[in-house]
This record gives structure tokens, C-alpha cells and sequence, in this order.
């Protein structure tokens, strides 16, 4: 079945993807960092993920017909498996702390006597379902709950103006510029690793020529809607507040109450880190299960139960991991870790092409 999906599409996932750990890593990462100035490294960090961005978009224009594991294994070869099995497991790690996010923040939130397994079985069986029914469909799916996040979240927005304090912003740099550049790059990384996923998706859209204006404006969108957060995480709470609360974003929409009597709003939040897990979740066990699971001979029952394996296998994995280790360790060398992958795949796609650059010009310009 040849499946197509639209440049919104694209765009959508693209957000779900950059925004879906920011709820759960603001806290251990950011705001402990940077401090009041999180606004100023946030905007640092926009701007230099503009270099990496524009590596990447490049790199998709080399991109036509066929899907990112081809593409690198085609022009890099034994090299090009290789980051294949990099960029997968970069794609398991992050499902592995986002897996463990979600089903605490659930939990922890709503369903303090639940267990951890019956979360897991209901939320990812859901997430395999939709995967099942193919690309097209799920891309629909998704575009369709971006869109109606954004409207609560628009919607809340608004009605967290009266509840800003500007003091709570002073002093507006209170740690060192080192710190601030360090939360910045981590940021800009953190904004940049998405997007190579989305790589993947060129060669199965219906409007290549947009294609990577799509990611320019998911990119754009995406850093906006947390510097938006940050601020007003800020100045409603105050840095002393923020840095303990657990889901900052959750308590911040605890504030609201709509004509007096409409109480427990921040249950819409609840619905926003949701479903951008869900969006990152359903997109990266896609790409694991296209990349490295996937076999051309196998029957569509076998395909959809490795689906479900798939989909039930990482959060399960999550659950062990992280009641037997510290998150907040991890995610301290998580940036690290994941940035320095990044920055030599990267690397490597520069140094092919300059190699066929190269190439190129000699074949125009061969030597007497």
C-alpha cells in the first residue's frame, strides 16, 4: 500500500516530537541550570540550533525516494549501518525516559493506586493500534490532536495572563555566562535530534518542495511554545518555586479558575503532556519498527504482532530501569550522551558530502 502523508503532517509530528520531553526535563535540566535567565539561554539556544538545522535540511534535499536507513546506507555504506543502529538506539533511549515520564506522571497525578503495568498495557496497546493501521492514518491522527492541543493550550494561556508577575522574573540573570552558554547548547541539541528523525519521512510525502519549509516552521513553532512556557512558569511562580516543582507545567494551570467555580483546569494540561507523548512515542516506535524490525516477507499478522511487541516491549524495559536507577542522574548525562552522537553523525553527513562535492567538480573540471 503506497501511503503518503501531507507537509502539516510532517510539521505536526515534527512538534510533537521537539516539545514531548520538555515537561518532564524542564525541571532537572533547565531551570536548575540557567535560573531566571532559562528566557535568555532559551533564545541562545534557538539561534544556535539554527547551524545543525541547516545541516540537516541539506542533507534532506539530497533525500527524494527513498527512506533514511537507504539513504545512509547507500552513500556511506558499512558507516551508513552503523548510524542506522545509532540513530535507533538514540530513538530507544528516548523512548525509555519519556516511557518512564508518562507512566509516573499518570500514576503520581490521577491514578495513585494503579499499576505501573496496567498503564503501560492500555496507553501503548493504543499506540500500537493506531500504528497498525498504517502511516497515512496515523499522521491524520496525529495532525488532528496537534490541532486541538494547540487550541487548550492557546486557550490557557490566556487565561494564565492575569496570574503573571514580572518581579518574579528579577533578577533576569542570576548565574554566570557559562551556565547560561551550557544550557544553551544542551537546548539546541535538544531541539536539532527530532529532526534528523523526520528525515525518514521524505521519501513517503505528497509535497517534497514544502518539505523542508515544514521542518523550518516546526522548528520555529516547536521553540516558541516552550520559551512561551518558560516564561510563564516564571513569572507566575517564581524561580525558588519552579525548580521544585515536579511537573511545572501541570502545576502551572492549577492557578486558573474560570468565573470563580470552574476548578481543576490543569486537567487540560494533563491532556497536552499526553498527547505530545503520545505523538513522540507512536512516531519513534514507527521508526524503529520501519528501520530496524520491518521485513519485506513477512505476513501483515506477523508485522502488526511485532508492532505490538514493539510498542508494550520499551515501557516494560522503562519500568525496570528506572526503579533500580536515579532519572535525575541520567537525564544530568543525557544531554551529553545524546549530543555527542548527534554532533559526529552529523559530522559524517558533512564529510560524504563534501566527498561527492568533490566529486562533482572534478567530473566538471577534470585536470590537464
Amino acid at each position: 500500500m503506497n501511503e503518503k502523508i501531507s507537509s502539516s503532517e510532517t510539521l505536526a509530528i515534527e512538534v510533537g516530537l521537539i516539545t514531548a520531553l520538555f515537561p518532564g526535563i524542564i525541571n532537572p535540566l533547565l531551570l536548575t541550570i540557567s535560573k531566571n535567565a532559562s528566557i535568555i539561554s532559551l533564545l541562545i539556544s534557538m539561534f544556535l540550533g539554527i547551524i545543525p538545522l541547516f545541516i540537516i535540511l541539506t542533507i534532506s534535499k539530497s533525500i527524494t525516494t527513498e527512506s533514511l536507513k537507504d539513504y545512509m546506507i547507500n552513500n556511506l555504506g558499512l558507516l551508513g549501518k552503523i548510524l542506522n543502529i545509532i540513530l535507533i538506539a538514540i530513538a530507544i533511549f528516548i523512548l525509555f525516559l519519556n516511557s518512564w515520564l508518562i507512566i509516573d506522571f499518570i500514576i503520581s497525578q490521577f491514578l495513585t493506586r494503579t499499576s505501573y503495568y496496567f498503564i503501560v498495557v492500555v496507553f501503548f496497546t493504543i499506540i500500537g493500534y493506531t500504528l497498525n493501521k498504517g502511516v497515512e492514518t496515523t499522521s491524520r491522527t496525529i495532525f488532528v490532536l496537534t490541532i486541538l492541543v494547540s487550541i487548550i493550550m492557546i486557550a490557557l494561556w490566556i487565561c494564565l495572563i492575569p496570574y503573571v508577575n514580572l518581579n518574579n522574573l528579577k533578577p533576569y540573570i542570576d548565574v554566570t555566562s557559562t551556565r547560561i552558554m551550557k544550557s544553551s547548547i544542551f537546548n539546541a541539541i535538544y531541539f536539532s535530534i527530532p529532526i534528523i528523525y523526520l528525515l525518514d519521512l521524505k521519501h513517503i510525502t505528497n509535497d517534497k518542495e514544502n518539505f523542508e519549509k515544514a521542518i523550518i516552521k516546526g522548528y520555529i513553532i516547536s521553540s516558541t511554545i516552550i520559551l512561551i512556557f518558560i516564561f510563564l512558569i516564571l513569572a507566575v511562580y517564581g524561580i525558588e518555586l519552579s525548580t521544585v516543582l515536579t511537573y511545572p507545567i501541570y502545576a502551572l494551570f492549577k492557578k486558573i479558575q474560570i468565573l470563580g467555580f470552574i476548578e481543576r483546569i490543569e486537567n487540560f494540561a494533563a491532556i497536552q503532556i499526553i498527547v505530545v507523548f503520545y505523538i513522540q512515542a507512536t512516531y519513534l516506535i514507527y521508526y524503529i519498527k520501519e528501520n530496524l524490525l520491518k521485513s519485506k516477507n513477512s505476513s501483515k499478522s506477523i508485522n502488526k504482532l511485532i508492532t505490538y511487541s514493539t510498542s508494550l516491549i520499551i515501557p516494560l524495559t522503562s519500568i525496570y530501569i528506572f526503579k533500580n536507577y536515579n532519572l535525575i542522574t541520567i537525564l544530568k548525562k543525557y544531554p551529553y550522551i545524546i549530543g555527542s552522537i548527534t554532533i559526529i553523525i552529523i559530522v559524517l553527513f558533512i564529510k560524504k558530502h563534501l566527498v561527492k562535492l568533490n566529486a562533482s567538480y572534478n567530473i566538471y573540471n577534470p585536470r590537464n
